[in-house]
């Protein structure tokens, strides 16, 4: 079996959450180098599984040892993208080292977090995402 990079990751998402999954299926279509796994809450079996508020927030495990939550997982997924969004995310994550302004993207992404239904039934209304999305999996 081929070993996997050192910065392959492992995303935990609310598989439940129709934002979420359109936001992982968005990841998936531009990761070419499959740098990243996403793996639906209900799924996942880290030890630390039952500890980790799932259902309140993305959580991206880098290289099977850090375990990053809300704001800072985001960037860290998007750092495995190419190109721009791979800026993006390694500026964020950059940003994310001073406490005041992790503070503030982890309220924003909290923002976000709490309204995500609403956010989801919108953006289907708007036909931005697949009105599949507001489907609960199984």
């Amino acid at each position: 079996m081929a070993q996997r990079p050192a910065e392959f990751m492992e995303l935990v998402f609310d598989g439940d959450c129709g934002l979420c999954r359109a936001c992982v299926a968005w990841l998936q279509q531009r990761d070419s180098s499959q740098l990243v796994s996403c793996i639906p809450s209900a799924a996942c079996t880290w030890p630390e599984r039952f500890e980790l508020p799932f259902s309140e927030s993305v959580v991206v495990r880098v290289a099977h040892t850090t375990t990053l939550q809300q704001s800072s997982a985001v960037a860290a997924a998007l750092s495995a993208l190419p190109r721009g969004w791979g800026i993006i995310g390694r500026s964020l994550l950059r940003c994310n080292q001073f406490r005041v302004l992790r503070l503030a993207n982890d309220r924003a992404y909290r923002l976000v977090a709490n309204h995500r239904s609403g956010i989801s039934r919108v953006l289907v209304r708007l036909r931005i995402i697949d009105a599949a999305c507001l489907i609960t999996q199984p």
